[in-house]
């Protein structure tokens, strides 16, 4: 993202996201929400496979980016309990939209639980001016899983988690460290961090950018694709700031 100017606003405010999961009979709503982000997938089941995948791209930062459904079609016939190294392998991550699967595969997850509804919210305070170690937290149904406190991209408190990254790596020692929900919240957790970092920038000038310049995503996802980041532009009014406002999460305004 260096190709963007500074955001001048950066440092007193809070990146959220909030995901919602809705079971009905034979289908999962997942709607996702954060500053960059606007996304709804209804994954459909016969209580043992998956039927069918629909969704839509509310708000995106690419004009390909709600062409990602297509890929997104792999995970028909995919069992409702397959292992998630076996889901992965099954829908190529680098071919799709990464949040629009991930909220998919957590709509997977949740297709297999009781539960009819359930909330996560994640909250990564800016850095400070001074460096001082930032707040990452994560809840679910209103009640912290994970409170994080971070030196850049690496974790300093709590103790039992120092010095563990936010980015690359995260899988190898989080998988390790938990397991269920907070497994689940800890991932949630680091993908919103990583988002969390584009509030450094200001892209508010650049509509009609094209992806090609940013050639050090090349094959990170669906739109960076060859033969789709040749003809990906970027979107105009696509970033929101809900520091101050978490009320209008997944109201995608």
């Amino acid at each position: 993202m260096s190709n963007y100017p500074t955001n001048p606003d950066y440092g007193g405010g809070v990146y959220r996201r909030r995901v919602r999961l809705v079971n009905s009979a034979g289908q999962v709503c997942g709607e996702l929400e954060d500053d960059c982000h606007g996304f709804r997938v209804q994954l459909q089941h016969d209580g043992s496979v998956v039927t069918g995948v629909s969704g839509s791209a509310l708000r995106v930062p690419m004009s390909t980016c709600g062409q990602a459904i297509k890929p997104l079609q792999a995970l028909v016939g995919i069992a409702l309990d397959a292992p998630l190294p076996e889901v992965v392998a099954s829908v190529r991550p680098r071919g799709n939209c990464t949040h629009w699967l991930d909220l998919a595969l957590l709509a997977l997850a949740h297709a297999r639980r009781d539960d009819a509804e359930r909330i996560y919210d994640v909250e990564v305070d800016d850095q400070a001016a001074d460096s001082s170690p930032a707040r990452a937290e994560v809840f679910l149904d209103g009640e912290s899983v994970h409170r994080w406190m971070l030196d850049g991209t690496t974790v300093v408190k709590p103790q039992a988690f120092a010095g563990n990254p936010m980015l690359k790596g995260f899988s190898a020692w989080a998988n390790k460290a938990f397991d269920g929900d907070e497994r689940e919240a800890a991932l949630l957790l680091s993908k919103g961090f990583f988002v969390a970092l584009s509030r450094r920038f200001d892209m508010s000038n650049s509509s009609g950018q094209s992806a090609l310049e940013h050639t050090n995503m090349r094959g990170a996802c669906y739109t960076y694709s060859e033969g789709v980041m040749e003809r990906a532009v970027r979107n105009h009014d696509v970033v929101r700031d809900f520091s101050a406002t978490p009320e209008q999460l997944l109201t995608f305004r």
